[in-house]
């Protein structure tokens, strides 16, 4: 029988955003569609929203001294 997906804890989200930064770390800026795809992609059952997500990678990669490109909301 086949594991079930486990949920994924604020602190996992919040580590993976940190793992992903420092990935990125040659990058000045960070594009918040683009890492709430990756975050969806690593996190499939994550239960934010994507205005959730995308101020919890605001605030970390702010506080890391990341540019910030909020590109979210565009088609």
């Amino acid at each position: 029988m086949a594991a079930l997906a486990e949920m994924p804890t604020i602190s996992d989200v919040r580590q993976a955003i940190v793992r992903y930064l420092i990935d990125d770390a040659d990058k000045p800026c960070v594009s918040i569609s683009e890492m709430i795809g990756a975050m969806r992609g690593i996190f499939a059952l994550c239960e934010l929203t994507d205005w959730q997500l995308s101020d919890l990678i605001a605030r970390i990669a702010i506080d890391a001294g990341f540019a910030i490109e909020f590109d979210a909301g565009r088609p």
